[in-house]
């Protein structure tokens, strides 16, 4: 069985709905699984006529900035974590000093140390990892990468920001080109009533004043052919005339012939004379069929004028009564 035209306009229709939702991630929304089992089942069309599918439809949201606001998050959290070990290495390796100089002390009374000079050469007690030196380099290390990942996070944002910006405006031409088409598709399907009463109006003589202004360029052209056939039809009968007036040459000619042929062998002569009078025969009808086509043509051709003359006559005033 072969589709209708509103056949394949619904099944474009849906099919365009579906795409979009899965595409967008929102086939699992309420209002389009609704939508989608009423097209499906050719159900609640006018319901859904008399809703804006600008509303209705929902607004996906962007995936591919999102991923880079996740990485940047995530940047932020090592970074705010990393910001205090610095602090607390330090407060460590001052414990582990402070510890060690008290032994350091306690077993050499008769030497006399700096605390800071103890806690840069460790003289053997203080493990090397904790020495106030060991501990400045690690301490700034961290602090490097406290401030890559500040950078890092920044730039994550930025990025994502203008993705988000980018993809949002494709989201939103293709939301709203599916509206569009649903809100085209589902506009004759409407209940009217006297809230749109006017507004049916209004669109069927919008329709009909597209459709006479469509009947008279066709009507337009039609004359332009007419006109064009009206030119061919004095060529048409000159060429009849030629035809005519060769064909009255030839037959004077054949009859010279036959003349001429008088003195030959009568079985042959008489042979050869009946072939020349068909084929005079012929030629007289030929041109008698000429002559009655270029009549035909000519008497079509202002009927076929005088039509559109009429037709023309009718738009005009439909023109002036619009």
């Amino acid at each position: 069985m072969v589709n209708t035209e509103p056949e394949l306009l619904h099944q474009e229709i849906s099919q365009t709905l579906v795409n979009w939702a899965a595409n967008n991630g929102v086939e699992s929304d309420h209002i389009v699984q609704s939508l989608m089992q009423d097209l499906a089942g050719e159900e609640n069309l006018a319901i859904w006529a008399g809703m804006d599918p600008f509303e209705y439809l929902p607004q996906p949201h962007p995936t591919l900035g999102s991923r880079m606001f996740s990485w940047a998050k995530t940047a932020a959290n090592i970074r705010n974590v990393l910001v205090f070990v610095p602090v607390a290495i330090t407060w460590e390796a001052v414990s582990k000093a402070t510890v060690a100089f008290a032994k350091f002390v306690e077993t050499n009374n008769a030497t006399t140390v700096n605390f800071l000079e103890f806690w840069q050469n460790g003289y053997d007690v203080l493990d090397k990892f904790w020495t106030i030196g060991n501990v400045a380099s690690l301490d700034f290390v961290i602090i490097l990468g406290v401030i890559a990942l500040s950078l890092v996070a920044t730039y994550l944002n930025a990025r994502g920001s203008s993705i988000n910006k980018v993809e949002m405006a494709q989201i939103e031409a293709e939301r709203l080109e599916v509206a569009l088409a649903l809100k085209m598709y589902l506009y004759s399907m409407r209940e009217i009533d006297k809230t749109n009463v006017k507004e049916g109006i209004a669109s069927s003589v919008s329709a009909l004043l597209a459709a006479t202004s469509t009947l008279a360029k066709t009507a337009k052209q039609l004359s332009g052919v007419v006109k064009e056939l009206e030119d061919g039809v004095p060529a048409i009968n000159e060429f009849g005339n030629r035809v005519g007036k060769e064909s009255e040459k030839l037959v004077k000619q054949v009859a010279v012939l036959s003349a001429s042929l008088s003195d030959i062998n009568s079985s042959i002569t008489g042979e050869l004379r009946d072939a020349v009078n068909s084929a005079t025969v012929g030629l007289d009808l030929a041109n008698e069929g000429l002559a009655s086509s270029t009549q035909s043509i000519r008497t079509n051709s202002l009927a076929a004028e005088n039509e559109i003359k009429s037709l023309q006559s009718l738009i005009k005033k439909a023109n002036r009564g619009r």
